[in-house]
This record gives C-alpha cells, structure tokens and sequence, in this order.
C-alpha cells in the first residue's frame, strides 16, 4: 500500500521531471530536509509525523516551472491543496500541512504551529548543510551581479530560532559559509 507521504514524494518528483530540469537542486535540497525533520520529530513527539513528512516533500513544490512572477510559498500553497484534495487527504489535517507551505519561509505567513515550526527550521537547517549559498555565489559570480547568499544565510540563520538547540548547533557552519563566500568573492 501506498503511503500519503510516498504519493507526495513521487507528485514531487514527477513536478521536477515534468519541467525537464532542477536548477533549484531541490532533488539534493528536500531529501536534506527530510533527514533534519526526521531528527526534530525525535525531540518533538508531540508534532504530528505525516502532517510534517507531508510537507517537507511539498514545501517547495511551487517552484516549478520557472520563471514565475508568484511566490513559490504561494504557488505551492495551492497545488499542495490540489495535490491533497485529489487523494482525499482529511480536510482538518490538510490545513495543517497547507500552513506548513504557505509558512516556512517566515516572510508574510509566520509559522504558528510545532509542524509549520519545524518545517520552516528543517528548509533552513537543510540550505547549511547542502551547497546551497556557494551555488548561489557562483551563480551571481557569473552574471556580476550582488551576492545575494549572505542575506539568504541570515535569513535562514534567523529561522531556526525555534529551535535554538539547532541554531547553536549550526552556528559554526552559519559563520563558515559567510567566511566561504567572502573568500569566493574576492576571487577575479
């Protein structure tokens, strides 16, 4: 039997095939993700394990297809509703996981739950330990344009306040990456 969580990882993946390409890297990015929210719910049992699951291999679901003047939070919102509807996934439990996309980039939706927390932490946590800031350097590196990664890592750093036990613990890597990207930049 088909687990929820599968279905929603394989609609993800098929959004990633169906584009024809992932420059987002988000086929590296939410597996990381995964592994952190699997970690979280450890110390969190009072989190709700499918509602959180769910939305860690939907919470960037928006992205695709690019270039797109909407939000991915916003976008994602909506076909994670779409996606949630068609498999006919309990109205009460869906909008718990609708509020962990629209969320979990703490910008005009704050996360209110310990499920939206987590997520917002765990993509957070997830773009320090993956290549994520040195691509974006190298990318803004070639087009000669302002590094947009150091705001993204203070963004990210500031998001997992939630969960102050990861943010200590990342703290080093947060302070290496700026140092990283620092020396990259100096670079002709």
């Amino acid at each position: 039997m088909t687990t929820n969580i599968e279905k929603a990882k394989k609609e993800f993946l098929q959004t990633i095939d169906d584009f024809g390409a992932d420059p987002y890297r988000l086929r590296n990015h939410v597996p990381e993700a995964e592994k952190w929210a699997r970690r979280l719910l450890k110390d969190n049992p009072e989190a709700d394990v499918e509602v959180v699951l769910l939305s860690v291999w939907l919470h960037d679901i928006g992205h695709y297809p690019v270039p797109t003047d909407i939000d991915h939070a916003v976008r994602g919102e909506r076909r994670t509703k779409e996606f949630l509807e068609k498999i006919g996934y309990p109205k009460d439990k869906m909008d718990k996981v609708l509020h962990c996309i629209r969320s979990h980039r703490c910008k005009d939706v704050m996360p209110n739950t310990i499920e939206a927390k987590i997520i917002a932490c765990v993509d957070s946590a997830s773009h320090m330990t993956e290549p994520m800031y040195f691509d974006m350097a190298r990318v803004d590196k070639e087009n000669g344009s302002e590094f947009r990664a150091y705001a993204k890592m203070d963004r990210d750093f500031r998001d997992l306040e939630a969960f102050p036990e990861i943010q200590n613990e990342l703290k080093e890597i947060y302070e290496n990456w700026k140092k990283l990207i620092k020396s990259y930049e100096k670079l002709k």
